[in-house]
C-alpha cells in the first residue's frame, strides 16, 4: 500500500498483487499465541477486526465469513483492487464488513479494535507512513487488543537487500511496469549462473534463483518496491514503545529463535535478536499489546489445556533407537525419540483433518512442565496448529457433501488456489477437483455430483471410484464444510 498523491495511479491497481490468505494472521491462532503468553483475549467470535492494506480481501473475507457476528474494517490506497474486495462481499452477501480506498496519512479510524492486521505493508510504505501504522495502533487498540504487523526483518535483510539494490541499478532507467519485472526475472537468471567460487558470490546465486521462480507480481511489489527496508527486532520494538506498545511474540514462533544459541542471555527480548543474528532471520510476524500488561513468559500447561490442538504430520516409519520420523507439511520432517512428541503426533495424524483439546491428548503420565515445554517445541517447529476455537469444518463426507461459498466463488473467479476452513491456501491443479468444489453447494448428493462428472467427461467405469478419490482428497484439505 503506497502512499502516492492524489489521482495517480496506485502502483497495487496498475499490478495487482497476488494476494491469499494468511493464516498466521487467523484470530484464533493469535488468540491462542497470547494465551499462552499469559495473556486471556475476549472471545474471538465477536471481535472488531481492522486490516490495513487489505487490498484485494484475500485475507479479510473469509475472516467475515467465519464470524458473522464479529465486525471487520479493511482499507488500502489502490481503489481497483478495494472495489474488487467489495464485489466479493456484496457475492458473498456479507453485511460485517467495511472496506475503504482511502490514504493512510488523512485517515483515524472510528471506534476500537480488538484486533488489527498490518501484513505485508510496513516494510514497503515511508516513515511518515510507519508511523501512522503504529499510531493506529497506539490509539485505536482495546485496553486487551492485539495488532499483527508482518516486515522485512534483519540481518537476512541485507542478503535481500543485495537483489534489491541490484535491480534497482539494473533497471534505472525503465519505467514500464512489465518490462521491469521480465527485465527483473532475466537478470535474476543471469547472476544465478555465475561461476565465482566464494561462498558470498554463492549466497548471492541461491538468492537469485529464488527469485527466478516467483510471480512477476510478487517480484515487482516485494523485491522492486522502494521504499523496502528490513529491521532489526530490537529497532522494531524501540518504535512500537514509542506508542505505547509491547512485543508479545510472532504469529509464526520459530524454533531458531533461541534455543541453541551459543551466546546465553537472561533478557527474553535479547535472546530472540541473538536467534535472529544465528539464523539470518529474514521476516517476521510481530505481536503487539499494550504496554502496562504483565506478561508471564513461563510455559504452563494450564494455557494450553483448553486449546484446540491439530496436525497434518504423518508418520513416515520408525528409525533407529526407538526415534520416529514423521513428515511435516511445511518444514520438511521431524525425527524424535521423545514419547510426548510421538505420542502427540500419532494421536493428531489419526485425527487429522478434525481438532481435539489439548487437555486430551495422551500426556498425562509426565510432568506438566516438560508436557508444555514439549508443546511449545512442536508448535515452533511446525508440527502441529493451535486454536482457542474450532474451524467450521465436516467431520466427515456427507450424503450432500459442502464447500464454503468463498471457495465457490473462488473457482468462479478462475482461481487455482482457494481458501479452505483453516484460513490455508490450497491449489487445485486439477480440472475435476474444481469442477466438484464448483457444485458442492449442499443441494447435491453422490447421484447427482457422478451426473456432473460424467458431464466432463469422466471415464464412465471409474467415476464412482473417482468421485470417493476427490471427496476424500477435499476433506482432508479441509475443505467440506458442515
Amino acid at each position: 500500500m503506497n502512499h502516492v498523491t492524489p489521482n495517480m495511479l496506485d502502483s497495487y491497481d496498475e499490478v495487482q498483487y497476488p494476494s491469499l490468505a494468511r493464516n498466521q494472521t487467523h484470530p484464533a491462532h493469535v488468540a491462542a499465541l497470547a494465551r499462552i503468553a499469559g495473556f486471556q483475549m475476549p472471545p474471538v467470535e465477536r471481535w472488531r477486526v481492522l486490516e490495513i492494506g487489505c487490498g484485494n480481501g484475500a485475507n479479510i473475507l473469509p475472516l467475515a465469513c467465519d464470524y458473522p457476528e464479529a465486525e471487520f474494517v479493511g482499507v488500502d490506497r489502490a481503489r481497483v483492487t478495494i472495489e474488487a474486495a467489495r464485489t466479493f462481499g456484496r457475492d458473498l452477501g456479507l453485511s460485517n464488513i467495511e472496506l475503504h480506498a482511502l490514504d493512510l496519512l488523512d485517515w483515524l479510524p472510528d471506534g476500537e479494535f480488538d484486533y488489527i492486521i498490518a501484513h505485508g505493508v510496513y516494510s514497503w510504505v515511508r516513515p511518515d507512513v510507519r508511523q501512522k501504522i503504529l499510531q493506529i495502533c497506539g490509539r485505536a487498540l482495546k485496553p486487551r487488543g492485539l495488532a499483527y504487523i508482518s516486515y522485512n526483518a534483519l540481518p537476512g535483510g541485507h542478503f535481500r537487500r543485495i537483489a534489491w539494490d541490484f535491480f534497482r541499478f539494473h533497471l534505472r532507467s525503465e519505467p514500464d511496469a512489465s518490462a521491469r519485472m521480465e527485465g527483473a526475472r532475466e537478470a535474476a537468471r543471469v547472476m544465478m549462473n555465475g561461476k565465482d567460487p566464494d561462498a558470498l558470490a554463492e549466497a548471492v546465486r541461491k538468492e537469485m534463483a529464488n527469485l527466478v521462480d516467483r510471480d512477476p507480481a510478487a517480484l515487482y511489489h516485494d523485491d522492486l518496491a522502494d521504499p523496502n527496508d528490513p529491521f532489526y527486532l530490537l529497532d522494531f520494538v524501540r518504535q512500537a514503545a514509542g506508542h505505547g506498545l509491547q512485543y508479545l511474540g510472532d504469529a509464526e514462533p520459530r524454533r531458531d529463535d533461541v534455543h541453541g544459541v551459543a551466546f546465553q542471555t537472561d533478557d527474553w527480548l535479547d535472546a530472540r535478536q541473538y536467534g535472529d543474528f544465528q539464523a539470518c532471520r529474514r521476516f517476521r510476524e510481530t505481536l503487539l499489546c499494550r504496554q502496562g500488561i504483565a506478561l508471564d513468559r513461563k510455559i504452563s500447561l494450564e494455557r494450553f489445556h483448553d486449546l484446540f490442538a491439530a496436525s497434518r504430520a504423518r508418520p513416515s516409519g520408525p528409525e533407529e533407537g526407538g526415534r520416529e520420523k514423521f513428515d511435516l507439511p511445511k518444514s520438511g520432517t521431524l525425527t524424535t525419540n521423545h514419547p510426548i512428541a510421538k505420542d502427540v503426533l500419532r494421536r493428531l495424524s489419526s485425527l487429522w483433518p478434525d481438532s481435539t483439546r489439548v487437555s486430551e491428548l495422551p500426556f498425562t503420565d509426565f510432568p506438566p512442565d516438560e508436557v508444555a515445554e514439549m508443546l511449545m517445541r512442536l508448535l515452533e517447529g511446525g508440527a502441529i496448529e493451535l486454536r482457542v476455537s474450532l474451524p467450521r469444518m465436516a467431520k466427515a463426507v456427507g450424503e450432500r457433501p459442502t464447500v464454503s461459498a468463498l471457495a465457490r466463488l473462488q473457482i468462479a473467479a478462475g482461481c487455482r488456489t482457494i481458501t479452505n476452513q483453516r484460513h490455508q491456501n490450497v491449489e487445485l491443479k486439477d480440472d475435476i477437483g474444481r469442477t466438484l468444489v464448483s457444485l458442492m453447494d449442499g443441494t447435491r448428493d453422490r447421484k447427482a455430483l457422478s451426473h456432473a462428472l460424467a458431464s466432463a467427461g469422466a471415464e464412465a467405469g471409474q467415476i464412482e471410484f473417482l468421485l470417493e478419490k476427490k471427496l476424500g482428497e477435499l476433506h482432508l484439505l479441509c475443505l467440506l464444510t458442515e
